[in-house]
């Protein structure tokens, strides 16, 4: 039964169709899975900060009013 199956010479349109159809279903999911992974992978990182100096203060002296 299984080589019925798998022995495409003797498909008709509609099964052919239909096979292109699943195909794409199942490529579709597993992209749409890959993205939602790397969507969760990318939430779970810290945010960004830059490691920028800290600005400068005016330095006041005990003379300056």
């Amino acid at each position: 039964m299984l080589n019925e199956i798998i022995n495409a010479s003797d498909w008709t349109a509609e099964q052919w169709l239909v096979a292109i159809i699943l195909a794409f279903i199942i490529i579709a999911g597993f992209v749409l899975m890959y993205r939602m992974f790397s969507l969760f992978k990318l939430s779970r990182k810290r945010p960004y900060k830059p490691n920028s100096r800290p600005l400068r203060r005016r330095r006041y002296t005990e003379h300056e009013d």
